[in-house]
């Protein structure tokens, strides 16, 4: 029984001193492929930021012809607005003749009847 245990402890101890050798070794190859791909990770990440940017110079050009847009409609709102008050104005003159005229028709029509009714009375 104390030969397995002090087999065990030696196994233990031999792989434990095995590992403690090729740890510096194996961090050595880790941190050359770290900075590989380090490098690699910050190539990636400077090509995504110029993607970002070159997506944000196109959201500045949609939002600039945007704002052109509204620029153009915010005009020709102006414009249709002068038109409708112009408009209104020249239906407001337009009531004001026809009324004139109907009060002229109506005082025809009534010089007429008078007139119809002298006519008749000539007659007998």
């Amino acid at each position: 029984m104390k030969r397995c245990f002090y087999l065990t402890i030696a196994a233990v101890i031999v792989s434990t001193s095995f590992y403690w050798l090729s740890l510096p070794r194996a961090s050595a190859q880790s941190s050359t492929k770290g900075s590989s791909a380090a490098d690699q990770t910050a190539s990636e990440y400077q090509a995504q930021l110029q993607r970002n940017d070159q997506l944000l110079q196109g959201y500045s050009n949609q939002t600039r012809r945007a704002d052109q847009m509204l620029q153009g409609q915010e005009d020709r709102t102006r414009r249709v607005e002068t038109l409708l008050v112009r408009q209104e104005q020249l239906m407001d003159k337009q009531e004001a003749a026809f009324a004139r005229f109907q009060k002229i028709l109506d005082t025809w029509e009534q010089q007429q009847k008078q007139y119809q009714q002298y006519l008749d009375s000539l007659k007998k």
